[in-house]
């Protein structure tokens, strides 16, 4: 495997997960938030280094979607055991991810490059806002569910699934856009 400094902060980002989970289990509201802010400088980082100084590997493209799904997933799962994600809204998280990976490799079998697509950067940005959003809410007011924390976490949890759920559909009918073109061209 080609070790370069993208790589290196894929591989760091998907440690970035249960040190959160950890952090946040301690109630450690500043630290588990600084974890999160370099997670996603990670995110953005690794992509524009490797396309800006040309250091894209084959490696790096399967690391980096991998890094970002791994970490926020891991994140995702420490809400859900706090009880401020509904179990419905893991499951469909979970799923997008899950599937996109599949028809990039149904894709990869037809000839088909499933790119990055815009939606999908949505879903990241939308999926990172709600869970630093989260510990900003606990760090302001604290866990005191009088005080609403559970109700915006909800809220904010809704907003990045139903994100997460249309970058889903935007995926899948990019996929099938593709093969209808590939069979009008046979």
């Amino acid at each position: 495997m080609p070790i370069n400094l993208p790589n290196i902060l894929s591989i760091t980002r998907i440690a970035f997960g249960p040190l959160c989970i950890w952090l946040l289990t301690q109630e450690a509201w500043m630290a588990a938030l600084a974890v999160m802010i370099i997670g996603e400088i990670t995110d953005f980082l690794d992509g524009f280094i490797a396309r800006r100084y040309k250091q894209v590997t084959a490696i790096g493209k399967i690391i980096d979607p991998m890094a970002d799904s791994l970490y926020r997933q891991i994140v995702f799962i420490g809400f859900h055991a706090a009880g401020l994600l509904p179990t419905w809204m893991l499951v469909i998280l979970f799923s997008r991810d899950i599937i996109v990976s599949y028809l990039r490799v149904v894709s990869e079998q037809h000839g088909i490059t499933l790119s990055a697509r815009q939606s999908g950067k949505i879903k990241a940005l939308a999926q990172g806002f709600a869970q630093m959003g989260v510990v900003i809410l606990f760090i302001l007011q604290g866990w005191d569910v009088v005080s609403g924390v559970d109700q915006f976490a909800f809220w904010l949890f809704l907003v990045a699934t139903v994100v997460t759920a249309w970058s889903l559909v935007d995926y899948a009918s990019a996929v099938f856009q593709q093969r209808s073109a590939i069979q009008d061209k046979s």
